[in-house]
């Protein structure tokens, strides 16, 4: 496993998901996409303007500022994660300020530099340049890495237990595998609020549903009550048909893209690239780019 098995999975989750993005009717989207999704399309809502198929979610922005401040220091810490994420909203028109970047950065603006209050699972999303960057250290040092990431946007105790939860499934998943032994190694961990086991046995009877049934069942929004359940669901189902994971995360819309960048991110530990379709990596605008930067930094 190398950093571009995490980020380029999930990069190309994100710009799939950025044309049904936040479109929460079913009947909306079937008519939008009547064969599914194959490319990457334009934002179908009111979000994301200016952008273009090809292009990334706020997500998959800040994500490639996570890559470049780690790039930029040549390692990791969260004082200078911190200071470029701040940097990087500077005069930034281009991607959407959801409420808690908002939120964020009107703490910082105060003088008080605390996190949003928000429970939106969209910080674990983010995750892949920083696992994928520290891939080979002791994993309680990625844990406690990925926690201050998540930190810094979003105070919910839940949303911070989150990265480690995914942290330790980037782990096992590469260490095996096999990603359904590691959803459940992966529960077992320091964790004060969220219950991954308890949400793991609770899905049992929703695996037998199709994609917009579950979406019925558990809820499609950012929120982590409905987007962590979600993301285990197509993790279960999919193991082993990551392409198809994504193309039906993001056909039934909401917050497909974070739980999208998750998946591909998941799905990279397990499979490395070699399932992406050539057009999701040549389509996307960001990549050849960031390839240059890999190289020239050398990770």
């Amino acid at each position: 496993m190398n950093i571009r098995d995490l980020l380029l999975p999930a990069l190309a989750a994100d710009a799939l998901c950025l044309g049904p993005h936040w479109i929460y009717s079913q009947r909306q989207l079937a008519s939008i996409y009547p064969n599914g999704i194959e490319q990457f399309d334009s934002p179908r809502s009111s979000y994301h303007p200016g952008k273009t198929a090809g292009d990334l979610t706020h997500y998959g922005d800040q994500t490639i500022a996570l890559l470049e401040s780690i790039a930029r220091h040549g390692n990791y810490t969260p004082e200078d994660w911190a200071a470029d994420w701040t940097l990087f909203w500077q005069g930034n028109t281009t991607s959407y300020r959801d409420g808690a970047t908002r939120d964020t950065l009107s703490n910082y603006q105060a003088g008080h530099k605390t996190p949003s209050t928000s429970n939106d699972l969209s910080a674990s999303a983010r995750l892949a340049p920083l696992l994928g960057h520290l891939r080979n250290a002791p994993l309680n040092e990625r844990i406690t890495a990925a926690r201050s990431q998540n930190a810094l946007t979003h105070g919910d105790p839940a949303v911070i237990d989150s990265a480690e939860y995914f942290t330790r499934l980037v782990h096992h998943v590469a260490e095996t595998g096999d990603i359904l032994q590691s959803l459940q190694l992966a529960c077992d961990g320091q964790y004060n609020a969220l219950r991954p086991a308890e949400t793991l046995a609770a899905l049992s009877p929703v695996l037998e549903l199709t994609p917009p049934e579950a979406a019925r069942a558990l809820g499609l929004t950012c929120h982590l009550p409905e987007a962590f359940p979600l993301t285990l669901y197509f993790l279960s189902n999919y193991a082993e048909n990551p392409q198809q994971a994504l193309r039906d995360n993001a056909l039934i819309g909401g917050d497909n893209a974070a739980r999208g960048m998750i998946l591909g991110t998941i799905f990279g530990a397990a499979h490395s690239t070699c399932w992406l379709p050539p057009h999701w990596v040549s389509d996307l605008h960001e990549w050849e780019r960031i390839e240059d930067m890999l190289l020239g930094v050398g990770i």
